[in-house]
């Protein structure tokens, strides 16, 4: 019997997480073994994507190229898996792509499967996600993750991190911002160390006041450091300042990005220094005095992540409550229009082509989010709920979701907002179609019995039928379905509505 629903054949209890680094693009396959995850392949291939990130955030060819190129080879491995078995996510150069749409959709092309772009606070709680699971409880700790575009910092206490930032800068910005011709001089190291502290200021005083008990680094980065400090024979692998004075004075004697070091691979050789910086930086503004690297990090976070959502464990359904609570929602009401937008979803899914479980989950979602604006103002608070969903924390949210929920929000009441919809998801309209009528059906807070809908769908026709006496009883509610008819003109749709005798 398959651990996951919907999930039959051996292979198909496989998972893969693919992480799109500014630096690297790493794959991880792994299986599930009495509860256990076990790893049954990597691969890593450095496509430098963040080098071609251009000023205009625009993508250059030649990284374009690479990084389709390594997706499609990516895609053979992984043309079999389902898409609910594979999770592919991108982190700061595709947050700060201009075209993240285009390059999405070359890339879903390329691999096989859709990738999201996920925020750094999504970033840095996956990265904790992964770490956590592979060390024993120990108490309070901090965790340094350094990218090729960012740095995330999470302090955390068992499996819950308790504070996260992610930073801009990583080893990729640093080597480009400051060492791009590959010299390195007293200067340009005093103002990559500068730019570094910078960054860290605002925030380094919010971590050290809560404290730990254990320093631990994930990824390239901070692996191939400690890798340098025990070939070099300065320590057993822990890192310390000391060992990272050395490196950074080895750099200057030489002048050179190129500098062969023991224990380095080449591949990683022309940012190296850039991410020595940045580890600098952090142990003097954390007061650190050492770290140890550890083996998991984002990837297999995004392992335990997809796993709980194969489970019925989706962080996100705890996000989207938490959220609610928040702002004070009224969830009585919010259920019910949850199942009342279930219930129309079900007698339209298969003409309108909604069977996907992502769908019916952001649908669900919505109903639950549309009105956290009223917590702000009660005039234009769905101009209040779109903002608040586009750019607040949810956990387990990538960029994509918490967009499709901003613009549902948005849209859930008066003039339907069609520019801001995107032109290649039409399911979002018909949504958004779905969470309007559900709202208008619950306008006031009464509990009401079981709704007669009756909805049916004919492409761009929306035929809705319900009794003629239930209409002349709820003569508010068909006043709101009237001007509805009206409100759906500019989305493309039709609505008819009709009673009927019995």
């Amino acid at each position: 019997m398959s651990d996951f629903p919907n999930v039959t054949s051996d292979q198909n209890r496989h998972l893969a997480a693919i992480d799109l680094g500014s630096n690297s693009f790493h794959m991880i396959v792994a299986r599930w073994d009495n509860d256990q995850l076990v790893l049954l392949d990597r691969v890593r291939e450095p496509v430098r994507l963040g080098w071609g990130l251009e000023e205009d955030g625009s993508l250059n060819e030649q990284a374009r190229e690479r990084a389709l190129s390594c997706l499609e080879r990516f895609g053979e491995y992984l043309r079999e898996y389902p898409t609910c078995s594979v999770r592919v996510v991108g982190t700061k150069t595709l947050r700060s792509l201009a075209d993240s749409q285009v390059f999405l959709a070359q890339a879903k092309t390329r691999l096989g499967h859709p990738v999201e772009i996920i925020s750094g606070d999504e970033e840095a709680r996956l990265i904790y996600l992964g770490v956590a699971h592979y060390l024993a409880p120990s108490g309070r700790r901090i965790l340094m993750d350094i990218g090729g575009g960012s740095t995330e910092i999470i302090l955390g206490e068992g499996m819950q991190p308790l504070l996260k930032e992610s930073l801009n800068m990583g080893c990729v910005a640093i080597t480009k911002g400051f060492f791009l011709d590959g010299r390195v001089t007293d200067k340009s190291l005093r103002r990559a160390q500068v730019a570094c502290l910078q960054e860290l200021e605002p925030i380094s005083e919010a971590f050290t006041e809560k404290g730990w008990d254990e320093v631990l680094g994930a990824s390239g980065t901070i692996k191939a450091v400690a890798k340098v400090c025990q070939a070099a024979g300065w320590t057993d692998g822990t890192i310390t300042r000391e060992c990272l004075d050395k490196i950074v004075q080895s750099y200057r004697l030489h002048g050179n990005t190129d500098l062969k070091l023991p224990g380095l691979s080449d591949d990683r050789q022309a940012v190296f220094l850039g991410g020595v910086l940045v580890l600098a930086a952090l142990f003097e503004s954390l007061q650190l005095t050492n770290m140890v690297a550890a083996e998991w990090a984002l990837r297999e976070g995004l392992l335990f992540d997809q796993k709980g959502r194969l489970q019925n464990q989706d962080i996100r359904q705890a996000s989207v409550e938490a959220l609610a609570k928040r702002f004070h929602v009224n969830m009585e009401k919010s259920a019910r229009v949850a199942q009342t937008a279930q219930l129309m979803l079900n007698q339209v899914s298969g003409d309108w082509n909604l069977e996907s479980e992502e769908t019916r989950k952001i649908l669900n979602w919505s109903a639950y989010l549309y009105s956290v604006g009223l917590d702000i103002a009660h005039n234009d608070y769905h101009k209040h709920s779109a903002y608040i969903l586009a750019n607040v924390d949810l956990a387990g949210c990538s960029r994509s979701e918490q967009m499709q929920l901003s613009v549902l929000a948005l849209a859930h009441r008066k003039r339907f907002p069609i520019k801001h919809f995107p032109a290649d998801n039409p399911a979002l309209i018909k949504s958004a179609i779905l969470l309007r009528l559900a709202i208008i059906f619950h306008r006031d807070k009464k509990k009401d019995e079981v709704l007669p809908i009756d909805l049916q769908v004919v492409a761009t026709e929306i035929k809705l039928t319900l009794p003629a006496k239930w209409l002349e009883a709820h003569p508010l509610t068909q006043a709101d379905l009237e001007n509805e008819i009206r409100y759906l003109q500019d989305s493309g749709y039709q609505l008819v509505l009709q009673g009927r005798d019995s």
